[in-house]
């Protein structure tokens, strides 16, 4: 049967986009206030990139099983309870006082979020045309951008007006996501009714494990994959570690960089509607991955090694590379070109879970990186531009998969056999 647009299924999408949004939104805030919860925890530089990391490890870690829950139960079960263990670690992080609680609080807002962008592309496939699906992945990521733009520049405002307690501003947001978790318990259905009216026939269900090496033993899945976390790369980097600091370090003072970083949010939600549709429309999928990283490399250099003290061209700059970031938006749509039917759930939460493993693993790395240079109190610009080296190799790394490794798809699900007329 034929999907149509209803309002309703239009009113489920935004609610999966206002739980995107809040997963965002706290994803990126503890970078913008980051000098303040080391020096109120009395924790290190590099426990507190552990603490960021403990998110992205566990959501990383539960993109497969996400998707495998979403596969063979639905979204409405577990979007709720994913968004009620998302308030309650933050609820634990406004009044964490140490290394381990500030861990244990992240670990819990990390397992909420985890569900939360395959929720959203999942009631896209299941309410929508799916000839809709590329540009709804990019519009998705659009709107919930606006949780790391207001993450940014609002939040440091806030903190000025509220004398820097930034667990006023954590509770605030955990009230926000008690709302939130009831709308979403009592409007969110997994498919519209009209779905269910399908002729039904027995057979011997595949076990999962099966499925699944099945998916992986997909070259270009893994390909995609790869392309997808290292294209993203400096966005938590920048955006959730050590962007705002970055900044200090180059003479800006905290509210203005805050400011500038936050726009490469908007730089990924202008970037990911409109790579969507237009892939969509010219239905190639290859060109605009090539784009997004060749633009990335050329940025990435420019941030980094060009003596640039004016604020609007860094602003331009820092949209620009959002915008070569927003490349990772059409690798979910590449993916499910690829999977299998009844896989596509799985294979668009291993892709996620690549995005974040790479968000997990690499601010660490780079904060022991510009810690073997550094020597002073405070990290200096040099120590960033040693340590940010590894964004224009990321970008380098995503532009050779994209040459080398992914295959032109045409926008076509590769697993179904296509009849031309």
């Amino acid at each position: 049967m034929k999907k149509k647009i209803s309002f309703y299924a239009i009113f489920i999408w935004f609610l999966a986009i206002l739980f995107y949004f809040y997963e965002f939104f706290m994803a990126v805030m503890p970078g913008t206030i980051s000098v303040n919860i080391i020096q109120d925890m009395d924790i290190s530089a590099e426990q507190f990139a552990m603490m960021g990391s403990a998110f992205f490890l566990i959501y990383s870690f539960m993109q497969i099983p996400v998707g495998i829950l979403y596969d063979r139960y639905g979204v409405k079960l577990f979007l709720t309870i994913a968004c009620g263990i998302c308030t309650l670690g933050i609820f634990g992080f406004a009044y964490a006082d140490n290394f381990f609680s500030g861990v244990l609080s992240r670990f819990l807002i990390g397992f909420g979020s985890s569900f939360g962008y395959i929720s959203l592309l999942i009631i896209a496939l299941n309410w929508f045309p799916r000839k809709y699906f590329g540009f709804l992945a990019g519009f998705g990521q659009t709107l919930g951008a606006v949780g790391p733009l207001l993450a940014g520049a609002p939040v440091a405002y806030l903190m000025f007006r509220l004398d820097n307690d930034w667990r006023m501003i954590f509770f605030g947001v955990g009230i926000f996501g008690i709302v939130l978790t009831l709308l979403i318990a009592l409007f969110v259905k997994t498919k519209p009714k009209s779905a269910r009216k399908t002729v039904v026939y027995l057979k011997r269900e595949t076990p999962i494990t099966h499925k699944l090496k099945l998916l992986l033993r997909i070259p270009q899945i893994w390909w995609t994959m790869f392309y997808a976390g290292a294209i993203y790369l400096s966005m938590p980097l920048l955006g959730a570690f050590w962007g705002t600091l970055y900044l200090q370090t180059r003479g800006f003072d905290q509210a203005s960089s805050a400011l500038m970083i936050s726009l490469i949010w908007v730089g990924l939600a202008l970037s990911c509607p409109v790579i969507g549709r237009l892939s969509d429309r010219m239905q190639r999928r290859k060109p605009f991955l090539l784009i997004a990283s060749l633009l990335g490399i050329v940025i990435s250099l420019s941030i980094l090694y060009l003596p640039i003290e004016n604020r609007f061209v860094l602003s331009l700059l820092f949209i620009a590379l959002g915008m070569a970031s927003g490349g990772q938006s059409l690798s979910f749509a590449t993916i499910s070109d690829i999977a299998p039917e009844s896989l596509q759930a799985t294979a668009i939460g291993a892709n996620n879970s690549m995005i974040n493993l790479f968000s997990a693993i690499f601010p660490p790395l780079v904060t022991w990186v510009m810690q073997e240079s550094y020597s002073g109190q405070i990290y200096t610009q040099a120590d960033f531009t040693q340590g940010f080296l590894f964004m224009p190799l990321a970008y380098g790394f995503a532009f050779l998969i994209a040459l080398f490794g992914i295959k032109e798809t045409f926008c076509r699900a590769q697993q179904t056999v296509h009849y031309l007329s």
